[in-house]
């Protein structure tokens, strides 16, 4: 539905609260307007409804085989990982892939230390190779979040030997990774290779399957346990513009079908980065998103037909290590979240976020460096927070499923309801994608400039009326995603909770504001526009662990009527908190309003 309507000034709410440090910065030129009231029905699903789970790991990530290491130097990954984790209460799922992955080799008497592949050494660059050894695997092991799983990408470019790089690198793979290997792949983006001239202009699938099979059968014959499985396609061209048969159903065909093959996957970056212009706006168009992720559902369909799943492998907001001004902003933090929610509703199980050191897209910045002579900082960039804030979507201790809100879906606004296996509401998601943009928070250290502009008009919000299942008087967690506008590159959060630009530590615990059911079922709350929003009960909030400040206890407060209960390492309400922090609230709450007479 789109939101637009006459405007209508009213007061600051409570629940704005944590927004007050975008407030002060923008001091008085801040006025919030109502448009029209927006009321949307969430029946019970019939039992034979198709709402497909959410996959644990639905956020993934797609890193260089090359670069791991470097994001190894600093902690603002392992962190980031751990804040993650913690929320899904499993390991993190990377993808150690990309166009490096058909340049590497591997030798057991190779004697770089762990420390200079950190430094960013990647081979003999001069023949444009990556070569691992030993040294590499222990430049980052046990330096990420516990359990984080691996899928290593193989070179199936290289045939010297039969394929030696490939083989030999599996086996230093499978010796250093061991448990903590998922997959295999073979190859990447092979679908190009004819094109590159890598292989005969007439390569097709059926010319790629006896190399894939040979590869993968010298894999599994020097394996210690032979249960090792893969990953098939990984194919660049995205679904509406397949080349010959590298597609799911197109390799399917064509044989690559077995017990060892459990997962399928294509690529696809919404924007290319690699040529032409690029811009914002995509980003918060939630048609643009159904109508491009639409065409992935005979991908879906194929891999489930052989009792497997279908992934994106590698995806990000727009190609070539992102562009500054879009993949850098808050813009991508929401879109994030309606991308992924949505693939799952279609069934693809993972999304595979491609990182680079430097890249605009990446999750966070390990490292400085310096670009055209300009210098920059580590740091975390917006897309953290997206992932963040899905991963709270994600907490709980059985399986959720998701399905859209029928009516809640139009170019600029999304919501999902999501529910568990005996058909009980869990959760609610509503995403206003409608463009606001702001000043504030325009520049982030880690990342380019890029022009700053704010919005002229005043930022929308609209009341949102949502009739529900639930008993009347139970308690609500309501947490925000939020930043002072969809352009801008820090000064974003969830509910507060942020994470440290040095090393990626929690350095602000997030606030839960707790609304209550009403008497017919309906809930109630505010939505701006370029804000996302999570609704759950607060009972799953307690059972589940969750990310805090070290050391921290929980505080409770209640300001004009609103309770808003802060998370700690102690989840127990400490009586001494309470006063000193309703206190601080109203304090600064009363400074907030002297703004505004």
């Amino acid at each position: 539905m789109k939101i637009s309507s006459p405007y209508q000034l009213r007061t600051l709410p409570a629940g704005l609260l944590l927004l007050l440090p975008l407030l002060l910065s923008e001091s008085q030129n801040v006025v919030y307007a109502v448009p029209q009231t927006v009321a949307i029905e969430i029946p019970v699903p019939a039992k034979d409804a198709l709402l497909r789970p959410l996959d644990k790991n639905l956020v993934s990530w797609s890193i260089q085989n090359r670069d791991l290491p470097i994001f190894a130097r600093s902690k603002l990954l392992e962190n980031l990982f751990k804040a993650l984790s913690t929320n899904i209460a499993t390991g993190q799922s990377v993808r150690l892939g990309g166009g490096e992955s058909d340049k590497t080799t591997y030798g057991s008497d190779i004697t770089i230390t762990a420390k200079k592949f950190q430094s960013g050494y990647y081979g003999a660059q001069a023949q444009g190779n990556v070569t691992l050894g030993p040294n590499y695997f222990a430049s980052f092991k046990e330096k990420y979040a516990p359990d984080t799983r691996y899928i290593w990408c193989l070179n199936l470019i290289n045939t010297t030997n039969k394929f030696e790089a490939a083989i030999s690198t599996a086996a230093g793979v499978l010796e250093y990774l061991g448990d903590e290997l998922d997959l295999f792949e073979i190859g990447n983006e092979a679908d190009f290779y004819g094109s590159k001239g890598y292989r005969d202009s007439e390569w097709d699938a059926s010319m790629m399957l006896p190399e894939w099979n040979y590869i993968a059968d010298e894999v599994i014959k020097n394996s210690p346990n032979k249960t090792v499985r893969f990953m098939a396609g990984g194919f660049a061209n995205p679904a509406f513009q397949v080349t010959k048969d590298f597609d799911i159903p197109g390799i399917i065909s064509a044989g690559f079908q077995s017990s060892r093959i459990t997962w399928y996957s294509m690529h696809i970056y919404p924007q290319s980065g690699c040529s032409g212009a690029v811009t914002i706006a995509p980003l918060l168009e939630h048609n643009t998103i159904s109508e491009t992720l639409s065409n992935y559902i005979p991908q879906v369909a194929a891999a489930e037909s052989v009792g497997a799943q279908f992934t994106i492998g590698e995806t990000n907001t727009v190609s070539c290590v992102g562009r500054p001004g879009i993949s850098d902003t808050f813009a991508a933090a929401l879109w994030l979240v309606d991308y992924v929610l949505f693939a799952a509703t279609i069934g693809i199980r993972r999304l595979y976020f491609h990182a680079t050191t430097t890249g605009s897209y990446s999750p966070v910045i390990p490292i400085k460096y310096t670009l055209n002579s300009e210098n920059y900082t580590a740091g975390v960039l917006p897309l953290s927070y997206g992932a963040y804030f899905v991963s709270e979507i994600l907490s709980f201790n059985d399986t959720l499923l998701v399905t859209q809100i029928e009516g809640g879906n139009d170019t600029d606004y999304s919501s999902y309801s999501i529910w568990d296996e005996n058909n009980k509401l869990r959760k609610i998601v509503f995403i206003n994608l409608e463009s606001y943009n702001s000043s504030t928070g325009g520049t982030n250290t880690a990342v380019p400039d890029t022009e700053v502009y704010s919005s002229k008009e005043a930022r929308p919000s609209t009341q949102v009326t949502v009739a529900t299942p639930w008993e009347a008087g139970q308690e609500l967690s309501l947490i925000r995603l939020q930043g002072p506008g969809s352009n801008s590159k820090s000064m974003v959060n969830v509910s507060g909770f942020t994470l440290s630009e040095k090393d990626g530590l929690v350095t602000s615990n997030l606030v839960d504001t707790i609304i209550k059911v009403q008497e017919n079922g309906d809930v109630v709350f505010d939505l701006l526009a370029s804000e996302a929003v999570l609704i759950q009960y607060y009972s799953d909030v307690l059972a589940n662990k969750h990310p805090t400040k070290s050391g921290s206890k929980a505080a409770n407060s209640t300001v004009s009527g609103v309770v808003m209960r802060t998370r700690g390492a102690n989840m127990s309400i400490s009586p001494r908190l309470v006063l000193s922090v309703r206190l601080a609230v109203s304090c600064v709450l009363l400074s907030a309003l002297l703004l505004f007479v």
